[in-house]
């Protein structure tokens, strides 16, 4: 955030906290509005709430918060850095790590939908790299039989064997022939498959597949059935136990597919 777009948030929240001033229905917000930000940023500690506070903001404070927001910004760029130190290509790992600092902010937001979806960007962009480097239309082409019928070497699958040539490769109306399906038009699950089977790693099933449910579902969270809704509010409540194996899925994608590094 520039110091522009900074100034128009205090304005914007100016607007609002005037509006709001006075309305016992918002007592609640504006006691957590000075316990959660004035109170950890504002220095002139002569007033007594967040509306006197703001009205008389100075320098000094948006100076204070640019530093923390660039301390929370660089902190979370940095972590990305050291995690994709040894990615090969630097427009794939200039990209991977501005999606997971931006997880990392999310995360410290409490923004799990986001946390999400900046996580299945990650997985998807190390995917569609990794996939176009193996050249996969010309690899199934070439072993189109093989890779008509495909069985992982998983622990107890018991599932259908996984035909992957109808999945990068549809039949053309007006040619009645096939040809390749775009990578973008590939579903995320099928590439999530095909290169675990063919770098013989693992990822945990569920936890892969309540990524991209965060992604696919979470940004359209009034439109959702009611079973989509249960699955939304179970991963919220389970966040806090879960998000160390959601960041295995990244961990065991990037160490599992060599062709990125």
């Amino acid at each position: 955030m520039n110091e522009g777009d900074l100034r128009k948030f205090i304005e914007f929240t100016k607007t609002l906290l005037t509006q709001l001033h006075g309305n016992t229905d918002y007592a609640w917000f504006f006691k957590s509005f000075n316990l959660e930000v004035v109170n950890n940023f504002f220095q002139n500690t002569s007033y007594n709430n967040g509306l006197d506070k703001f009205q008389s903001i100075t320098k000094s404070d948006i100076g204070r918060i640019k530093a923390y927001l660039n301390f929370i910004d660089k902190k979370a760029y940095n972590y990305g850095k050291v995690f994709y130190q040894n990615i090969s290509d630097n427009n794939l790992k200039a990209e991977l790590i501005k999606d997971f600092k931006e997880m990392k902010i999310a995360l410290k937001n409490d923004d799990i939908i986001e946390f999400g979806r900046r996580l299945s960007l990650q997985l998807e962009n190390i995917f569609n790299f990794s996939l176009n480097s193996l050249d996969v239309h010309a690899l199934i082409s070439a072993n189109y039989q093989q890779y008509q019928s495909v069985t992982p070497n998983w622990p107890n699958y018991k599932g259908n064997p996984f035909n992957f040539y109808n999945s990068f490769f549809s039949i053309t109306k007006n040619k009645n022939q096939y040809e390749p399906v775009e990578l973008s038009r590939v579903s995320f699950n099928t590439k999530s498959i095909f290169l675990s089977i063919h770098f013989n790693y693992q990822v945990n099933a569920r936890n892969i597949k309540d990524i991209y449910f965060l992604r696919n579902k979470g940004s359209h969270r009034d439109q959702l059935s009611q079973n989509d809704q249960q699955t939304l509010n179970r991963i919220i409540s389970d966040f806090d136990k879960n998000y160390s194996f959601y960041h295995k899925v990244l961990f065991d994608v990037v160490y599992g597919i060599p062709n990125i590094r």
